[in-house]
């Protein structure tokens, strides 16, 4: 039995779909459907059978599925005991982030896992945190950085790091209210740059508004724009204020183009998290990343 067959089979299923296996695989849609043929061929039976758009597992398919997982793990395991230099580990890593994290703490870790495995390479994409999940839903990917928890049961979280979002405003027009906190009424009465919908920082805000009884929707929102560096410079501009991650200015509060102001009462802290599917079939590479960020960051 080829056990590479047994990484497609598990990718067709994890997608419900030939042709998205086909494109993560980097193969064809006609060699998939051949791996899947020769597979119920050698085991005489129906593995999948097609629901709709979608294709599913019969019965058997179900029982191969959990054990071609604990067969390609303990194939990862051979391999990892029989190299004699870790080193020689090589493939790519996908790496699918939201922005603070891909701006801020990515570089890093690439850093990092690159002097212990130089030959591996990396295809990294910064998008919006609900995209990073959709994806691990998904099974285009297996893991990613966000900003937000997912309440998916298969999902697993390591915090890489803390955040608090502030108000940011106008060095020129706002620097009255440096260190100061604010009413929240204040979000109100100023024309507002919000982040798109999909991002992290935009619901850790709304669900704070939530919790007051109050909506995104009541804001005077000027602009919406999916990229931090736009942002600040429509907030350095006048263009209104905006809910923004500290990290991200803290350039801007040092050269006095961005003043912080804190809303009275309430501090808009959250984690950013490594999210990794803990049910998926993970590539030598992709296991030696996950396990190197578990190590790194993990209690």
């Amino acid at each position: 039995m080829n056990t590479s067959y047994l990484k497609t089979f598990i990718e067709v299923i994890n997608l419900k779909n030939i042709s998205k296996a086909a494109e993560k695989l980097y193969i064809t849609q006609p060699a998939v459907s051949k791996q899947l043929q020769l597979l119920e061929k050698e085991f005489g039976t129906v593995l999948l059978i097609k629901d709709g758009r979608d294709m599913i597992p019969t019965e058997a398919g179900k029982e191969l599925y959990k054990f071609a997982l604990n067969i390609l793990c303990e194939e990862n395991k051979i391999y990892d005991k029989l190299r004699k230099e870790d080193s020689t580990l090589d493939g790519e890593v996908n790496i699918y982030s939201s922005s603070l994290p891909a701006d801020y703490f990515l570089y890093n870790i690439i850093f990092e896992f690159n002097k212990i495995y130089p030959a591996v390479i990396y295809d990294v994409k910064k998008v919006d945190s609900k995209i990073v999940f959709n994806y691990i839903e998904d099974g285009l990917i297996n893991f990613g950085f966000t900003g937000a928890v997912f309440k998916k049961s298969k999902l697993n979280y390591v915090t890489i790091a803390d955040d608090e979002l502030v108000i940011a405003a106008s060095g020129n027009k706002y620097l009255k209210y440096k260190n100061q906190s604010v009413p929240v009424d204040f979000l109100f009465e100023h024309d507002f740059i919000s982040r798109e919908k999909g991002s992290a920082t935009l619901k850790t805000f709304e669900n704070y508004l939530n919790m007051k009884n109050l909506y995104l929707e009541d804001l005077k929102t000027k602009v919406r724009v999916e990229d931090n560096e736009i942002i600040k410079t429509l907030v350095k501009n006048d263009m209104g204020i905006t809910i923004i991650s500290k990290l991200a200015i803290e350039k801007e509060i040092n050269d006095g183009s961005i003043v912080p102001i804190k809303i009275k009462d309430i501090e808009l802290k959250r984690h950013l998290y490594f999210v990794y599917h803990s049910n998926r079939y993970f590539s030598r590479t992709e296991e030696a990343f996950r396990d190197f960020i578990i190590k790194k960051f993990g209690k």
